[in-house]
């Protein structure tokens, strides 16, 4: 039998031969460590980061063409 690296505990020799070096407990609570890292990773790499013009986003319709809501008045021109 087959010591496990994690716990010292013995596991199957099979399980060696496939390249295991920890039991079945000890290699689901890695692996569910690693699964919660990625997950963390990813919904950190898709957050989005709150900056200069998203913390104003009024100011980036502004200086749009055709804006309607101006920090000027507009002036009325005889024919439009």
């Amino acid at each position: 039998m087959a010591i496990c690296i994690s716990c010292e505990e013995e596991y199957n020799d099979k399980r060696l031969a496939l390249g295991y070096q920890t039991c079945l407990d000890c290699g689901e609570a890695e692996a569910q460590g690693i699964i919660a890292a990625r997950t963390h990773a990813k919904l950190c790499e898709m957050t989005p980061y709150v900056s200069g013009s998203l913390t104003q986003p009024d100011a980036l319709f502004e200086r749009r063409p055709g804006n309607l809501v101006s920090s000027r008045p507009k002036e009325f021109v005889v024919g439009e």
